[in-house]
């Protein structure tokens, strides 16, 4: 994904097109691991104790597993996206709905980096998970949520004391940014990325259904306070 936007940047691909394709690149080619998985032979009877076989994995479970994945993996989207999309369908103003999403580029940028550390915690958990080491997977879930808390709230403060400043140097569309509005959005960032650390112990608990309809829940609140005519401004 990296190397595409690269590519545009010193001028050996150019256009909107080529950032695109960057962009689908990264989860495409990710999934050349499946069929690897799927040519993986079974352990033989008598495997490990404590760690599930592979006759426990049937089609239909990893079917519903991917399945709620998928609608996790929408739900967030929704909440990254959903505030952009309508403003635009119902204050139809191209320049409210830039503001909004220069605002939200707060929680999208952390959520870029955390997804490396998203992607080590769920095999991490599911090793866990499998040897029944309860104390060792509930020790790496507080770090992680103490650490991502301490990172929010620096953001937060930083917000505090130069967001509008920072918005105004990297925006110049001459829109005001409040700085307690800022801090307000950093304080969401980091609670969703404590949501994201909870959705990776709940895959790895094989809880995937649960995790799915608490997000699907969420996404669709969310959506209905945008919606509603509740604040004017």
């Amino acid at each position: 994904r990296l190397l595409f936007a690269v590519a545009v940047a010193v001028g050996i691909a150019e256009g909107q097109t080529a950032v695109a394709l960057g962009m689908a690149a990264a989860p495409l080619f990710s999934l050349v691991v499946v069929p690897l998985a799927f040519r993986r032979r079974p352990p033989a009877p008598g495997g490990e104790p404590g760690r599930r076989g592979a006759g426990d994995l049937g089609l239909a479970r990893g079917g519903r597993f991917a399945l709620a994945v998928l609608v996790i993996m929408v739900a967030e989207q929704t909440l990254l996206n959903a505030a952009v999309l309508t403003t635009e369908l119902t204050v139809a103003d191209a320049a409210v709905a830039g503001f909004v999403f220069n605002v939200l580029l707060i929680a999208r940028a952390p959520l870029q980096l955390f997804q490396a550390v998203q992607g080590s915690l769920l095999p991490h958990l599911a090793g866990l998970e499998a040897t029944e080491d309860r104390a060792a997977a509930a020790r790496a879930i507080r770090v992680t949520v103490l650490a991502i808390a301490g990172f929010a709230a620096a953001v937060a403060v930083g917000l505090l004391v130069l967001g509008p400043w920072v918005m105004d140097l990297l925006f110049d569309d001459g829109a005001r940014y409040g700085r307690w509005g800022l801090a307000l959005v950093a304080v969401g960032m980091g609670l969703h990325l404590m949501a994201g650390t909870l959705n990776q112990a709940a895959l790895a608990r094989d809880d995937a259904l649960r995790a799915a309809g608490a997000w699907v829940l969420a996404a669709a609140a969310f959506v209905g306070w945008l919606i509603a005519p509740v604040v004017e401004d």
